[in-house]
């Protein structure tokens, strides 16, 4: 488990920044970049990494907070964060070099430490769509080169592609594919997820910024 006052301070700092999110701005966390030594990644098929190279399943359920593996596909780097704090629907993770996520229902609502990160999202129509697909609306706020908040509005549409029994570490999950492409008036992008029929999005490929690109992660 990470010291409370880091637990604490990572936990600010994601939940109280960016025009969508509630609270106190409270100040950015040192910007950092997994560095390579973490291990690289498959944008599709996660690999075994030098970041967890040593994990087992055993040793997840050994672990006294929820672990979540990590991958920023851009960097080619993965690591794996624990569970910090949780809001309701929303669940702060972060990891001993600053590096921070935020998802609401497994939708990602911020990032902190990456740069050019997330500063809050808008996801509730998203959310919805999943339930079978259907258009929505998102609006993203992101920090800009200028250390400016910009918001973007984005139209998306969401749809069932597949079904998949997915492994994690020795665990099978019977999920659903749903894809979500998203536009506005220069960007596009596209998330999917692996859904199980609890509504548990145990692995997904998300989209964070023009310039850091899309992240992956498991749930372990």
């Amino acid at each position: 488990m990470r010291n409370l006052a880091l637990k604490i301070a990572l936990f600010a700092a994601l939940a109280g920044c960016g025009e969508l999110s509630e609270g106190v701005p409270l100040a950015q966390l040192s910007r950092g970049i997994i560095g390579a030594a973490s291990g690289l990644i498959d944008s599709d098929t996660p690999a075994q990494t030098t970041a967890n190279a040593e994990l087992s399943r055993a040793a997840i359920e050994a672990s006294p907070t929820n672990l979540l593996r990590l991958s920023i596909i851009s960097l080619e780097a993965t690591d794996v964060l624990a569970e910090i704090g949780r809001n309701g629907n929303d669940v702060t993770w972060a990891n001993s070099a600053s590096i921070g996520v935020t998802f609401q229902n497994g939708l990602l609502i911020a990032t902190r430490g990456l740069g050019f990160d997330v500063m809050g999202a808008d996801v509730k129509g998203a959310y919805r769509s999943l339930s079978g697909g259907g258009n929505h609306m998102r609006k993203v706020d992101f920090l800009d080169g200028l250390d400016q908040i910009q918001q973007l509005d984005f139209q998306c549409q969401t749809a069932v592609i597949g079904r998949d029994v997915i492994v994690i570490y020795e665990r099978s999950y019977d999920t659903t594919i749903l894809e979500e492409t998203c536009s506005s008036t220069d960007l596009e992008f596209k998330n999917t997820y692996w859904r199980d029929r609890n509504d548990v999005i145990w692995q997904s490929r998300q989209w964070i910024s023009p310039e850091i690109g899309y992240l992956g992660y498991q749930l372990l």
